[in-house]
This record gives structure tokens, sequence and C-alpha cells, in this order.
């Protein structure tokens, strides 16, 4: 049975590990007040923020994830533990500030080289933004750490206070200085400050700062991939902007960033509901003595996962152009509602995603990864510069689209290796596949917003009940609500 402090701890770990980025989303009213920030500052404050995350990734070396997952294999002796800690804090420091030197004296040129003619500085907000990736990198690997040392009120009251101070500076800031980026960006680089001292100072209270070179020998084995692979990520999720800003203006940035970030609260949900599956499915695999095939237990998981993220689309879709001019006031930010649909279908192709990566973490199939995500990046890349050039921010758009289905369409092809899917095609393609081609022929023919929403109601609600009528049971509904046999 699973105990209330297992639920408790888990909810602490998901809902409180998406505060960073629930954080920009609290702030887009702020954002989006034209007599506080400019579309172009917007525009840049997208690019900067983005500059503060490829910080984290650059100067971790996937070390957060090294000191967490290998926590229990040197805890069984008080000596190791406080060695493996101490080096993996000490080499992350270490490596963090020579790179952190190295970059910001090519930061400039680098600005330079990319956007000739655009006069876009890298001081001091560049470097602002690359010392908070730095900083906020051994803030992740203390939380990780805290995670597999179980101790949820540590990790809670540790994101909550970084999440704190960057709301509070922020607003607190815009209001005495509108009009400027000095608040957003050093509103986060204290926060990574105050962080950066909480978690340095538990791993010099907890580890011995010293280098053990057998410890960073494995530190190095098994970071090396997953560092590619989280530079590849960074690309697909935030290269984009980049493009954007080089070829057509930091408004159009502004816009197609607010676009993806009012989008992002289904990401949110969806990693939190495949979160909260996933190991109930990795239970169902156990007990089947880890066969790599799906079965209908399984695999009805993921329907009702469908079904949800599918669903809930047409009501977000109608909350949006509601919400909106409620708390944004930059109306420039409106022309983003026109690109709601195609960014809803891109947002449903997750449900394919998260169905298909499950059997590769599971089984332990993950070294195909930076090549699949390699291939997917360069694709993008080409992709989103020819289309941009076609077509604006629409460009952007469809090959942000396209760079999804590709990267499912891969990782089904991989899993077909190793994984017997035992697919119901139905439920797992063509229902998700139909309100997707819906959503995008909305965006294609552009019709008035609340329009959409009912065109897209009626065929989400016509495609639910003819893929799951039999399932839709009030009787069955209420008992899993009620929690009654």
């Amino acid at each position: 049975m699973i105990s209330k402090s297992f639920i408790k701890s888990s909810f602490i770990y998901t809902i409180v590990g998406a505060l960073p980025l629930a954080s920009s989303i609290l702030l887009l009213p702020f954002y989006g007040n034209q007599s506080l920030l400019t579309t172009s500052d917007y525009g840049m404050l997208a690019i900067y923020l983005t500059i503060a995350e490829l910080g984290r990734v650059l100067f971790t070396f996937a070390t957060d994830n090294f000191i967490g997952l290998n926590y229990i294999h040197y805890s069984n002796s008080e000596k190791q533990k406080e060695t493996f800690i101490g080096t993996s804090a000490l080499f992350m420091l270490l490596y963090g500030v020579i790179l952190l030197l190295v970059l910001s004296s090519l930061g400039q040129s680098i600005f330079d080289l990319a956007y000739p003619g655009k006069n876009i500085n890298f001081f001091p907000y560049g470097f602002a933004s690359l010392l908070t990736g730095m900083l906020n990198g051994n803030f992740k690997a203390y939380t990780t750490l805290q995670i597999y040392r179980e101790k949820p009120l540590p990790y809670f009251w540790a994101n909550i206070t970084q999440v704190s101070i960057i709301i509070t500076i922020s607003i607190v800031g815009l209001y005495l200085k509108p009009l400027s980026l000095d608040a957003p960006i050093y509103a986060r680089l204290t926060a990574s400050i105050v962080s950066f001292i909480w978690a340095f100072s538990f791993f010099i209270s907890h580890g011995k700062l010293t280098i053990d070179f057998n410890i960073l020998k494995r530190l190095f084995s098994y970071a090396a991939p997953l560092y590619v692979y989280y530079l590849l990520y960074w690309v697909i999720n935030n290269i984009d902007r980049y493009l954007i800003l080089g070829l057509i203006s930091k408004e159009s940035v502004a816009i197609f960033d607010f676009a993806v970030k009012v989008t992002m609260a289904l990401e949110l949900f969806q990693s939190g509901l495949a979160g909260a599956i996933s190991p109930k499915v990795f239970k169902l695999w156990k007990s089947n003595s880890d066969n790599p095939w799906g079965t209908i237990e399984i695999n009805k998981y993921y329907h009702v996962y469908a079904l949800i993220n599918i669903a809930i689309i047409p009501l977000y879709y109608f909350i949006l152009p509601i919400a909106i001019p409620l708390v944004v006031n930059n109306t420039a930010l409106y022309s983003s509602f026109c690109f709601l649909p195609i960014l809803f279908a891109t947002r449903a192709t997750r449900i394919w995603y998260y169905y298909l990566s499950s059997p590769i973490f599971y089984f332990q199939k993950t070294k195909i990864m930076p090549i699949v995500f390699a291939t997917v990046a360069v694709f993008q890349v080409g992709l989103t510069y020819m289309l941009i050039k076609l077509m604006g921010i629409n460009g952007a758009l469809w090959a942000n689209f396209a760079t999804r289905l590709f990267q499912a369409t891969l990782i089904y092809l991989y899993v077909r290796t190793f994984y017997k899917l035992n697919i119901n095609t139905k439920k797992m393609f063509l229902f998700p596949g139909i309100n997707i081609l819906c959503l995008i022929l909305l965006f294609i023919l552009d019709l008035n917003v609340f329009l959409n929403v009912a065109i897209l109601a009626t065929i989400t609600s016509i495609s639910s009940y003819l893929t799951y009528h039999k399932e839709l049971d009030i009787s069955s509904i209420k008992r899993m609500v009620f929690n009654k046999d």
C-alpha cells in the first residue's frame, strides 16, 4: 500500500520542481505590461533567459544527475560519501568558473558575429545571465541530491525561497525602474546567488572539498553522454528564438515567446501527469518479469493520458483569449492568439513522446538518445532557418511542429527494435491525430478565435465519444473519483 508520506513527498517533488518554469508564466502579466516593459525589451529578456538556461547546462556538465543518481552508491561509507559530494561540488565550481571566464571574454564577439548590425550587447545582461546559469547549476545539483536523500522539506523550502525572490524582486523592481531589464535579470541573479550559498553551504558541511580522481573519472564517464543530450535538448527547445532575432526582430521574438509561454502550462500538466503514470507502468513491467512488450494494463494508462490531454485543449483554448487581455495590456502580444492552434497541436504530439520514451528509460536503452536528439537538432535548425526566411514567425511555428513529429517518429523507429508496442492504433494514433489535424486546419484557415474553439470542441467531443464510448461509464468514473471498489 502507498504511504501518505510517499504521496506527500511525490507531490512536493512534482509541483515544487515545476515552480522555476512556472515563475516565468506567473510573471507574464508584468512582462506584458507596456508601461513596465516594451515589446522589444521583452523579446531580449526571452533571449537572456534562455542564455541563463544554457549556462546552467554548460557549467554543470550533468553533474547534478551524477550526484543524485550515484548518492546511494557512495552512502554505505560516511567517508566515501563525503569525498563523493565534495569532489562533485568542487568540480562543478572549478569547471564553471573556468568556462564562465572563457565565454565571458568571447561573449560580445559571438553576439557581433551572430547578429551583425543589430547592436545587441553581451554586457551586462548576457554576462549576468551566464553567471545566473552557473550558480543555478550548483543549486540544481543540491535539489536533485535532496530527492535521493528523501528530504522533501529542504527541497521544498529551497525552491520556494528561490522562486519567491525572483517574483518579488522582479515585480517591485519593474515598478521602481520601469522600461528596463534590470529588475527581471538581476532578480534571477540575486535568487541564484542566495540559492548557491544555500547549496554550497550544504556541500561544505556534508562533503570533503577535495578531488578524488577515481570519482572524477566515473563522473566523466557517466555525465558526458548526458551533457551532450542536455545541450541538444536546449537547442531543440530554444534555437528558434535566436533565429527569429537574427532574421526578423526583437519584437517578433517577444510575440513568439509569449505565445509559447502561455501554452507551456499544458506541457507542465503533461509532464506532471506522465510522472504520475510512470511508476505504475514501471511496476507492471516489473510484475511481468521485465518482458519488453506492452500489455492492455500498461497501454490503458496512456489511452487515458491521451484522452485527458486532448480533451483539455478546447477548454484551455477558450480561457486564454479571455484571460490574457485582463492581465496583459501590451496589445502587440495579442497577435499571438492566431498562433495558438499550431502550438496546441505541437503540445499534443508530446502524447506520443511520453508514451514512446517510457520503455526507453525503464529498459535503460538511453545510449541512442544523444544520436536521436542530434539528428533532431540538425533537422530543426535547418528547417527553422529556411521556413523563417520564407514565412516569418509562422515558419518558426511550422518548423517547431514538424520537429516534434520528426522526433516522435525517430523514437518510434528505435523503440520498435527492442520493445513490442502492441498499440491500439485507434486510441494512441488515430484519436490524437484527428484532433491535431483539426488544430492544423484551424491555424491555416485563421478564423475567429471563438469560432475555432467551437469547431475544436465539437470535433474533440465527437472523436472522444467514438473512440472511448465503451470506457466512458459514469459508474466507473464515480468509483475512481470516490475511491470505491
